[in-house]
């Protein structure tokens, strides 16, 4: 039996239409646009932390250099889903030495560290000056202050005052003591008066200029000198605030690469804070 002559055209059409679709197929899959490596990024960071020191296109995949506190890591990463194919730690983390971070903390607030401790890659340290302590946590890796707290000192306690004792009784004048007090020698008399107006005189003339003018305001310049001894920079600006118990100075200092403002108090000239700023 003879077959149909156009069985033969129908199926090579039939093969070339299947041939096609493949290609298709092929080029539009091969098209599929990559992940922006900034993408890549922000997903590792938020899934891993750390600090992305590197990440670079290779194929299909992105390596990604990984820093965290507990080491450094290669993550690769399939660069059309983002999936995380793989993360394999390659070193240890590589730690701010001791004198390294005493040095920027001595810099930075005028004072060495009374204690600098390190644990779980954070250093943890405390700045004494004379009107207030600072506590400040410091991440190991990269050197930035993670936490800062300033604590007022406690104000000195006044000296203890001696107790006074009870004078003893003077003696009962005799007979002779008191004749004499009823007949006094007029010129004594006289003078005893006069050194003793002149004493009261001096007394209260004493009183006068002594008594220290306790709600006297420091001048801006005295509150830019206190806010310049806490704060090693170059000031730019002194504002005054008023308040309840006697208003207070904001003074602005640019120190290096930061801005800080100092808070002093306008009558006792006590840092209140200090506040940092990038």
């Amino acid at each position: 039996m003879a077959k149909p002559k156009w069985l033969l055209p129908a199926g090579l059409g039939a093969a070339a239409v299947i041939i096609l679709i493949i290609v298709a197929l092929t080029a539009f899959r091969g098209g599929e646009e990559a992940l922006a490596a900034t993408d890549v990024k922000d997903k590792i960071i938020s899934m891993y932390g750390g600090e992305v020191k590197d990440i670079q296109q290779d194929g299909s995949v992105y390596r990604v250099q990984l820093s965290r506190i507990d080491g450094e890591f290669l993550a690769i990463v399939d660069s059309n889903d983002g999936a995380i194919i793989s993360l394999e730690k390659t070193g240890n983390a590589e730690l701010i030495s001791e004198g390294d971070i005493k040095a920027k903390l001595a810099e930075r607030y005028g004072a060495e560290p009374a204690g600098l401790t390190l644990k779980d890659g954070i250093y943890s340290a405390k700045v004494e000056k004379d009107t207030h302590i600072t506590d400040v946590e410091i991440d190991a890796s990269t050197g930035d202050i993670t936490k800062e707290e300033v604590t007022d000192k406690a104000p000195a306690e006044p000296a203890e005052q001696p107790v006074a004792t009870e004078k003893p009784a003077a003696p009962k004048p005799s007979a002779n003591q008191d004749q004499n007090k009823q007949n006094p020698n007029p010129n004594h008399n006289g003078h005893q008066g006069n050194k003793g107006n002149s004493q009261a005189g001096n007394r209260g003339n004493q009183s006068n200029t002594n008594q220290p003018d306790k709600t006297a305001r420091l001048t801006e310049n005295e509150a830019a000198a206190i806010a310049l001894r806490e704060v090693r920079g170059e000031l730019d600006d002194v504002d005054y605030e008023d308040s309840n118990d006697g208003g207070y100075y904001i003074v602005e200092i640019e120190a290096g690469d930061m801005d800080a403002e100092v808070q002093v108090h306008a009558i006792t000239g006590r840092v209140m804070s200090v506040v940092w700023d990038d």
